[in-house]
């Protein structure tokens, strides 16, 4: 007995033994780390004979390597840390079947912060991709979509991530300078197509494009003397003097699945105020005092933005009360006594309404053009105009995207001036 009991005993230490050495042992495996190559960004472009022509850009193991130079400082090189390749194709998925017949390892799309899709493709219609992504586990939903006004594989090809070790993180803070510069907005894949699919409201894409490392503008055509001449710039025209990068700056327009027009900076700042979506901002307004032409503010919601809509005659009629509040960043007084007269009663009072007066002419001027000259609600009136039908068939019926280039506009915007930072 004593002889079994031994027996059993040895018996279950080897059992456990092989459970723990199997358990432990890795076995080869398509989907072990080692053997996938993670996509950062993926590009989307017309091909040749009504294909696609897909591009990916990988990350290599190891990031980033960095270069002195002269300088003995080192900087990331986009060339040792990423790589684009790009292929004709039929669809997405044939594409990354492609690429994986010839690239050592698997392709995985779970860390792609960034789609991108040329003007070209995007103005044919996009739906066939926007639903192959979402329907695609892997693919993130919150990946950046952009609309690139340069080919996508131009695109991908010029990320420079100068100040970041990494194009996956140069991606996702690309996109957050809408927080405090209100020139773009942070659109991401479900959000797209989540406006895509209702019948209140049109979608929007991050507008991008490279920057050519001219100081002039490219078809940029506001007069110098303008409040508007800095921010009615869009991607690819902004005048900065810089070696050869990516610019995210204005937005895309859609009507449904197609891209039928831009927002510059400024126009995409009243299109976040619309939909309350702005952090921050800096702008200019005519100074009502004298001693300048303009005043550079700072410019924030201090309420949401209420919007109602009525029907007259069947038409809307839309009515917006918009808050907001301002700082004085710069004024050309350099007295101690001049700079406090900015916030005398009297003068207070007109610099709010010197910003008033602006806005509201502005904005208007920007929903008239989105309206009418495109006829795409990409401000989600329709969530305010779908309560006076009873039924989901008589809003179908009504066909609010496709009337709402009928509507009118009421604005009544109120400011508040508060003390600037070098003025308290």
């Amino acid at each position: 007995m004593i002889f079994l009991s031994h027996i059993k005993k040895l018996a279950i230490v080897f059992v456990v033994i092989a459970i723990i050495v199997f358990s432990l042992s890795g076995g080869y495996s398509t989907h072990n780390i080692d053997n996938l190559s993670y996509v950062v960004g993926l590009g989307i472009d017309v091909g040749t004979d009504n294909n696609l022509e897909l591009s990916i850009q990988l990350s290599k193991p190891g990031g980033s390597s960095s270069s002195g130079g002269e300088s003995g400082g080192g900087s990331s090189s986009q060339s040792s840390s990423n790589v684009v390749n790009s292929i004709e194709c039929a669809s997405i998925e044939s594409g990354i079947n492609l690429f994986n017949s010839y690239i050592s390892k698997n392709i995985n799309l779970s860390h792609c912060k960034v789609i991108v899709i040329s003007e070209e493709l995007a103005a044919k219609g996009i739906s066939e991709y926007i639903y192959t992504l979402i329907n695609k586990v892997e693919v993130s939903p919150h990946a950046n979509i952009v609309i690139s006004k340069c080919p996508a594989k131009d695109f991908l090809d010029s990320s420079d991530p100068v100040l970041e070790d990494l194009s996956s993180r140069y991606y996702e803070i690309a996109s957050s300078s809408s927080k405090y510069t209100g020139f773009t907005q942070d659109v991401t894949l479900i959000k797209f197509f989540s406006n895509y699919v209702d019948s209140f409201r049109e979608p929007v894409a991050i507008l991008g494009s490279v920057n050519t490392g001219t100081s002039t503008s490219m078809g940029n055509n506001t007069p110098d003397d303008s409040a508007d001449r800095d921010t009615s710039y869009k991607a690819g025209e902004t005048p900065i003097s810089s070696k050869q990068g990516l610019e995210n700056m204005g937005l895309a327009v859609f009507k449904g699945d197609q891209l039928i027009g831009e927002l510059n900076g400024l126009e995409t700042i009243c299109h976040l105020i619309m939909t309350n979506d702005l952090k921050s901002c800096n702008i200019r307004i005519p100074n009502p005092i004298g001693d300048s032409d303009f005043l550079d503010v700072n410019l924030k919601l201090s309420k949401n933005t209420k919007n109602n809509v009525e029907f007259i005659n069947g038409t809307p009629y839309i009515a917006s009360n918009i808050n907001v509040e301002i700082k004085i960043l710069s004024a050309t007084e350099t007295s101690t006594e001049k700079e406090y007269s900015y916030f005398e009663a009297e003068n207070v009072r007109l610099i709010e309404n010197a910003c008033n007066e602006y806005l509201e002419e502005t904005i208007r001027t920007y929903l008239y053009k989105v309206s009418k000259e495109y006829n795409t609600d990409i401000d989600g009136f329709g969530t305010y105009a779908v309560k006076y039908f009873s039924t989901l068939q008589e809003w179908n019926d009504y066909d609010w995207l496709g009337n709402y280039k009928n509507s009118t506009f009421n604005l009544k915007v109120n400011t508040t001036l508060k003390s600037g930072y070098s003025f308290i």
